[in-house]
């Protein structure tokens, strides 16, 4: 599935803006009759009395209130079109003036024709959420092999998390189930997706941040996300070593698509902007060898700590952990137990 059109990221502020837009067309037909009608007697009591100025003014000023209400809501409408859905305010106005741009899905992977309803009804009886069967699976998706885990007795609006693997995972199993485990305890249930790059590592580059495969990873989270009916207001992405570039870049690439970003134990890479993170929660982690020796994270410090600059002038909040003793590694597994940093991901 791909994702296509912007929402309204505010339901409470959706359902104001409605409400308004409703009230506002009805100001818009009934004030310029009302109007009408008292410049229509103006007119009437002018035959009989030509002279009387002071007619003469009200009847110019009901005429040019009327036109200004029947076109003062038509220019708000303009004016939020041009600003388009760069933020909440004009994003929720456009989605409540113009139904038919709200979101939509479209499937590129099924080509066959379909008829009658796609979705049963029966799955919807009274307002009842549809219930997913819990586990772990692995689908494909193009050249990328994927893990999914679901939570058991998963229903519609779950948020979801896409972690990216560094060089050592590349090809092997998924940490998939271990970060939805971790994400239960915290008190979030949540989908987990972990895909594998099919060409990881310094000797079998490109890594996630190049070439085609931040697209691939995005086409990977629309269509599970579509599958399991995610929340869409609570997609987050992660991911340790080279992931941890890849997740940097996602934040970067596609910005507001994402909830919060966890890159752990690596930096941004060239192209970052970080203007992208406006509204995002980022928690950037790394290891340090200060008290227990040294450790090769120590090295990814100065880049860290400026990849965390960059956004803390965009970002909703920004955490920054350096884990005392630990290895590259070690942050990496760290991470993925960590409930902690979950809560902080899904929370709002």
């Amino acid at each position: 599935m791909i994702f296509v059109g912007a929402e309204c990221s505010s339901p409470a502020l959706g359902s104001a803006i409605s409400a308004f837009h409703k009230m506002l067309t009805l100001i818009q037909i009934i004030v310029p009759i009302l109007l009408i009608i008292g410049s229509a007697i103006h007119l009437i009591r002018l035959v009989h009395d030509p002279e009387d100025k002071k007619r003469k003014k009200r009847l110019l000023n009901s005429l040019i209130a009327a036109v200004l209400v029947f076109f003062i809501p038509m220019f708000v409408d303009a004016v939020m079109g041009m600003v388009g859905d760069n933020y909440t305010v004009s994003a929720c106005w456009n989605s409540a003036t113009n139904p038919g741009s709200s979101t939509s899905y479209v499937d590129p992977y099924d080509q066959g024709k379909k008829s009658g309803f796609i979705i049963n009804p029966s799955d919807y009886e009274k307002g009842k959420k549809k219930t997913y069967d819990g586990g772990s699976s692995q689908e494909q998706l193009g050249n990328m092999t994927y893990n999914v885990y679901v939570p058991d007795n998963a229903t519609d609006g779950l948020p979801m998390l896409v972690w990216l693997h560094g060089d050592g995972s590349s090809g092997t199993s998924s940490t998939a189930k271990t970060l939805g485990k971790t994400a239960e305890k915290a008190g979030y249930p949540a989908i987990i997706v972990a895909p594998f790059s099919p060409n990881m590592g310094s000797s079998r580059n490109p890594g996630w941040y190049e070439g085609k495969h931040l697209g691939e990873v995005k086409s990977i989270a629309d269509t599970v996300c579509a599958k399991y009916n995610c929340n869409r207001n609570n997609i987050n992405i992660g991911g340790h070593s080279r992931g941890a570039i890849g997740a940097w870049m996602m934040g970067s690439t596609y910005g507001s698509y994402f909830h919060s970003v966890a890159p752990v134990s690596c930096c941004k890479s060239s192209g970052f902007k970080p203007q992208n993170y406006k509204g995002l929660k980022v928690w950037a982690m790394r290891g340090s060898g200060a008290g227990s020796g040294s450790s090769n994270d120590d090295i990814y410090g100065s880049c860290m700590q400026s990849s965390v600059n960059a956004v803390k002038p965009y970002a909703k909040a920004v955490h920054y952990t350096i884990l005392p003793g630990t290895s590259h590694g070690g942050a990496g597994g760290n991470a993925v137990s960590n409930t902690e940093m979950m809560k902080f991901i899904f929370s709002n």
